[in-house]
């Protein structure tokens, strides 16, 4: 029987229906015999998701069942991959960053002359079809300085009316469209529409690949059920995509059956207008979801400034999507900027923090302290600020764990727990973010609680005790959010088990 929805009724046999499918929950049946007769004919179609098509929206994906977190949606292998736009030279099998190579190791396709970073590389089966096509344009191309962005590294709903205004749409135009039609003598097999549409299908819903290891090179790839799902500046799923270029695809809240799945293509901890922008530009469309329509952002303030004018108040956008013109207000009395100030200010506080070298702990401590009187305290650049002490506090050879001071174990929790306070908002749920900061805060909770301890003889036992079972559970939430993301890039999660081990072992005995 092919029959795939039953209102109720078996789908086999029509009677009425004791049970649901687990997987779907759109299908009924009336005992678990019918439910794996049926299965042959339903497992193609049971998933937990339905694709539909929205006005605002278009193609989208809702929940065809509740979802809990950590929950596989879907999962599903790149159909292309190659490197981010704008990148230096690259193996294109690999993809890794050929700087970092030994000009010795390097070796040239002798058809196309691109460089790779080693001859398997360059005979692997990915790279024929496309050795094909570069090597007609061999002598034009002159790749010798591997430290210098080369425009031979751009990627072949592409919104193709909207591009067509923009600069990159010009700098296609140049380096893929007429580098492919001309000197790659492809003119009578594509049209110029063709190949800015393939550009646009890859700058709209390609996905960033990070690869393991490979810190400094980015890959990009499409995935064509996860383009599907919708953005929204605070996302209801985690992605994680492995060295197969396969993408997993989980919830990281409860999810409700008939509730939209939406995913972010940008960096959840960027203010309003960082965030706008990337999507402009890149996705070429405007945000309107509930966080950037707030000027609170949910209550986190992260675009949020002091008022200099009284003590209580915060400076907020009147109009957030209308960022470039609005003005902004404090919130306790008349004190008013433009968006042409705010924007000259945050943009040379940028330029402060991305001085600051990754290591330098005082510096970001800087940062911090000289700013705290203009931002908010959640402000996006001070979160930055903090996001980058919290993991060198314990990790930097100046200031390894136990080493610090006891002050210093407190500043590093500090730190810890005001990150959360702002993630467990915008990216809420088993999210990277939650899981990284968790391991980040565990150890030095347990290195304050024994020093206290130690310390103090009269202190009772039971209440130590209790402080290392709040250390077990921050630990144990930590592993089970680690262990749902690609093992080859969570170096954390063995050390973090065999901790665990050892705080089970020490409670047993207490």
């Amino acid at each position: 029987m092919n029959r795939t929805e039953s209102n109720g009724s078996c789908a086999v046999c029509r009677a009425e229906a004791s049970q649901i499918c687990g997987g779907c929950g759109e299908i009924s049946y009336c005992s678990k015999e019918h439910q794996k007769e049926h299965w042959l004919v339903h497992k193609s179609l049971c998933k937990p998701y339905k694709i539909v098509h929205d006005e605002k929206f278009g193609r989208c994906i809702f929940a065809s069942k509740n979802l809990k977190p950590g929950e596989i949606i879907f999962g599903e292998t790149a159909v292309i991959t190659g490197p981010k736009q704008g990148c230096t030279p690259c193996c294109l099998k690999c993809y890794a960053s050929l700087d970092r190579v030994q000009e010795a190791s390097l070796f040239r396709c002798p058809n196309c002359n691109f460089p790779f970073c080693q001859e398997q590389c360059a005979k692997s089966p990915e790279h024929e079809a496309e050795c094909l096509i570069l090597s007609r344009a061999k002598s034009c191309i002159v790749i010798n300085d591997v430290h210098r962005i080369h425009p031979e590294y751009k990627m072949l709903e592409n919104h193709n009316d909207l591009r067509r205004q923009s600069d990159m749409w010009r700098i296609y135009q140049v380096n893929v469209v007429q580098f492919l039609r001309k000197i790659c003598g492809l003119a009578d097999e594509f049209s110029e529409e063709e190949i800015h549409a393939s550009c646009g299908v890859i700058d709209v819903n390609a996905f960033e690949i990070r690869l393991a290891g490979n810190q400094y090179q980015q890959v990009l790839g499409v995935f064509p059920l996860a383009s599907m799902m919708s953005h929204n500046c605070v996302a209801n799923t985690q992605h994680v995509i492995d060295a197969n270029y396969t993408m997993t695809v989980r919830a990281s809240v409860p999810i409700m059956k008939g509730e939209q799945i939406f995913t972010s293509y940008t960096l959840p901890l960027e203010g309003t207008k960082e965030r706008r922008d990337v999507l402009r530009h890149s996705k070429l469309f405007e945000c309107d979801c509930s966080r950037c329509s707030d000027p609170t952002e949910c209550s986190t303030y992260l675009s949020a400034l002091r008022c200099p004018n009284c003590s209580n108040g915060v400076v907020l956008p009147e109009r957030p999507l209308d960022e470039p013109e609005t003005d902004w207000q404090c919130s306790q009395c008349p004190y008013k900027l433009t968006a042409a100030v705010v924007t000259q200010v945050i943009d040379k506080l940028k330029e402060e923090l991305e001085t600051i070298e990754p290591d330098q702990v005082e510096k970001f401590e800087d940062f911090l302290s000289r700013h705290a009187s203009l931002l908010h305290p959640n402000h996006f650049l001070l979160t930055r600020a903090r996001q980058s002490l919290s993991i060198l506090y314990g990790r930097n050879e100046r200031f390894l764990l136990n080493t610090l001071t006891s002050q210093q174990l407190e500043r590093k929790v500090s730190i810890c727990r005001q990150l959360l306070s702002v993630a467990d908002i915008i990216e809420p749920g088993l999210t990277r973010i939650r899981g990284v900061t968790m391991y980040e805060m565990y150890a030095p909770l347990l290195l304050l609680a024994k020093r206290s301890f130690e310390e103090s003889q009269c202190q009772i036992l039971s209440h130590f005790k209790k402080q290392i079972e709040s250390v077990r559970d921050i630990l144990s939430e930590s592993i089970e959010i680690l262990s749902l993301q690609d093992p080859a890039s969570t170096g954390g999660i063995v050390s973090a088990v065999e901790a665990m081990e050892q705080i089970q072992r020490w409670i047993s005995t207490m």
